[in-house]
């Protein structure tokens, strides 16, 4: 069976709070086990190429939304030294409770549960700004990268990493729509979640749609950066002084 082209548009799953925490709750306990079955632990290099992106010195703070499991939050710490600060934020509370259980350990990291919509943190407030692979799954895409612009510091940049919904492979869509709901089935016992997975990216903003939001926000020195064969892509900007 063919897969379906790209410039087909699915009816967009739920983003509902309660839908989208209820899910993300659900498969917390084999979420990284099925990141590294799925993308072959390739992940771990697009969310460290990601930590580069936001040029971060030791000493700083940086903010993770949409933190998950700890990954990236975990990664940024080593990027910010022990005089930095990370502070991971999401709203699934059973994500938080394995990122918190995973890295118990590292003393520069603080958790948060909290709404990527509404971050509950100052104007200017972080060196940068990072969310991976949850910008998909927030009703309001604008909203989301708006308020981690607010909480960005001038001169900071903000990142996001996540699939494309502009990928050309049909061998990604295949195995994104008939592969890994079944590896879901078989190791979350949720088809459902990552059937989700395949919908949220058909419908997904592209990544050039993306960085026309980033500088529709104001950010500067704009890119985007692909890897996993077009998979997956990064959108970073910088923010200017004066905004």
């Amino acid at each position: 069976m063919a897969a379906a082209s790209s410039s087909h548009k699915l009816t967009s799953p739920s983003k509902s709070p309660e839908v989208i925490s209820g899910m993300f709750n659900r498969i917390a306990q084999t979420y990284d086990l099925l990141n590294d079955c799925m993308t072959g632990g390739m992940h771990r290099v697009w969310k460290a190429q990601a930590c580069q992106a936001l040029h971060l010195e030791p000493g700083a703070m940086a903010l993770d939304v949409c933190t998950g499991t700890g990954d990236m939050a975990n990664l940024l710490s080593r990027h910010v030294g022990p005089k930095g600060q990370v502070i991971g934020i999401d709203f699934s509370d059973q994500m938080l409770a394995i990122a918190q259980k995973r890295f118990s350990h590292i003393d520069n990291i603080q958790w948060h549960q909290g709404d990527a919509l509404a971050l509950p943190f100052p104007d200017n407030h972080f060196d940068g700004c990072l969310i991976s692979f949850g910008l998909r799954n927030v009703s309001s895409v604008h909203q989301a990268l708006s308020e981690m612009v607010r909480v960005t510091k001038p001169g900071g940049w903000v990142v996001n990493l996540d699939t494309a919904s502009d990928c050309r492979n049909p061998l990604f869509w295949l195995y994104f729509s008939w592969v890994m709901p079944m590896l879901g089935n078989f190791l979350a016992k949720d088809r459902y979640a990552y059937q989700y997975l395949f919908q949220s990216t058909k419908t997904f903003e592209s990544p050039q749609g993306i960085q026309s939001i980033f500088q529709s926000l104001g950010l500067v020195n704009t890119g985007i950066r692909y890897f996993g064969l077009g998979s997956v892509a990064l959108q970073c900007g910088q923010k200017p002084e004066g905004l």
